[in-house]
């Protein structure tokens, strides 16, 4: 995921006059709404710069065509998680969904199958994670609306 060094200079001042508990809580919140932006994307089929995910092959023919969407599981908060970290918080995909989340994130090859007779395949990018426009500026208007209330 990106950094976020192009935060304002003056919101990153303002935060580090803030105790390390509120710092924390304040990370915390942001990441939910983050996390919920992310989950929204993701069901759209979107990457972070508004494009659309490059559909998966229809391997079946027209009969037997895939009709689900992509990521439909991958979202939801058992794998979608955010943690506290040294730092600040992280969010990320926990468990074995990481290793199927980075194939797609990065355009990785991969089996199909997680046996070793599956044929390998090179993925298309489909970027899960990633800081759109939107939640950059959820970001700020985040912090403003924090520090306004004090």
């Amino acid at each position: 995921m990106a950094d976020l060094d192009y935060l304002p200079e003056h919101l990153t001042a303002l935060l580090a006059h803030v105790s390390e508990q509120e710092r924390n809580k304040l990370a915390l919140q942001i990441a939910r709404k983050i996390r919920a932006c992310q989950r929204s994307r993701i069901t759209r089929q979107q990457n972070p710069d508004g494009s659309s995910y490059i559909p998966r092959k229809n391997l079946r023919g027209r009969k037997g065509k895939i009709r689900q969407r992509m990521f439909n599981r991958i979202k939801n908060a058992q794998f979608l998680r955010t943690e506290k970290i040294p730092h600040g918080v992280a969010i990320g995909f926990s468990e074995r969904i990481s290793r199927i989340a980075n194939v797609h994130q990065f355009g990785l090859i991969d089996r199909v199958e997680h046996n070793s007779h599956s044929p390998r395949v090179k993925y298309a990018k489909r970027e899960l994670l990633g800081f759109s426009e939107h939640e950059i500026t959820l970001i700020e208007h985040s912090l403003v609306e924090h520090f306004g209330s004090i």
